[in-house]
Order: structure tokens, then sequence, then C-alpha cells
């Protein structure tokens, strides 16, 4: 096994309990949705912090998945000029990318950081007051962090491809 699968393996574990974290709270959230629907409709009950809790369930699955789709490299991203180079001047767009990437994800890991930090000593409250903002804001800082993780994996194995091919 070469280097480049065993850094490729490394993550197999968390890639799976992240992928079962997105996937659990998609179904929070249809299941949290149906049950708001049945109680404001049959009994006209409403309850906010259903709609709120459906609503960052989305949040925390979707920013939970940003490191997998990461090294599946099925993020966004320009591939116009990737698909037309090949070998050595592809795997180094592809390493200039992840770097650009790797820095974005940092900058934002700091940026949700900061946020999440000031929001909490504000002590601020959800739309439904019933929770506290910082709850929704961790998803952000936790997805960033991920995001971090795998962008730096994917820079490695991309500066490994890079170096390979010019051997």
């Amino acid at each position: 096994m070469n280097r480049i699968e065993k850094l490729e393996n490394s993550t197999r574990f968390l890639d799976k309990a992240l992928e079962v974290i997105a996937v659990f709270c998609l179904i929070l959230s249809v299941v949290l949705a149906f049950v708001g629907v049945v109680l404001r409709y049959q009994f006209g009950i409403s309850y906010q912090i259903l709609e709120e809790i459906c609503r960052y369930a989305i949040v925390y699955g979707v920013f939970a998945y940003i490191g997998p789709l990461i090294k599946k490299n099925e993020h966004i991203k320009m591939s116009l000029l990737e698909d037309r180079l090949a070998g050595k001047s592809k795997h180094l767009v592809d390493f200039v990318i992840g770097i650009i990437q790797f820095i974005a994800f940092v900058i934002l890991f700091y940026a949700g950081v900061i946020w999440m930090s000031s929001i909490y000593s504000m002590e601020l409250m959800t739309l439904s007051g019933e929770m506290l903002m910082v709850i929704p804001a961790f998803s952000i800082v936790a997805g960033m962090f991920f995001g971090c993780v795998y962008a730096l994996l994917q820079l490695i194995i991309d500066f490994n491809l890079f170096r390979s091919e010019t051997n």
C-alpha cells in the first residue's frame, strides 16, 4: 500500500461517522417537520423550537459532510481548466486549488470561533427564545474544522501526486 492510499484510508472511520451524522440530521429534520405539521393542523399547537431544530439539523448535517465531500472531490470548484490538463500540470492545479481551499477553511474556522465566542458572551437566543444561538453557530465551527482537516489531507495527497509525476 503506497503513501497516497494510506492517507486516503486514514479517515475511513471518520468519513463513515460523518456520513451517519449527516443522514441522522436529515432524518431528524424530516421527522420533526412531520410532527410539527401534525401538531399544527390536527391539534392547533405550534412549537417554534421544532422548526428551529429542523432548520439547524439540516445545517449541522450539511456542515458535517463537508470533509467527506472534499475527499471525494465533489465540492464546488471550477474544473474547466482542470479538465483540459493532464499529468503534472493537472496535479499542480489541484495542489494550488488545495492551498487556496485550505487557507479559506482556516480563515472561516477562525472567524467562526470568534463569532461563536462573541455570541456566547452576549448570550444571544434564537428566534424562539428557547435555544442559545451558540448551538447553531457551533455547526459552522465544526464544519470548518472538518473542512480544514480534509483540505489539509487532500493538500498532502495532491502534493504527493504532483511529486510522483515529477519523478
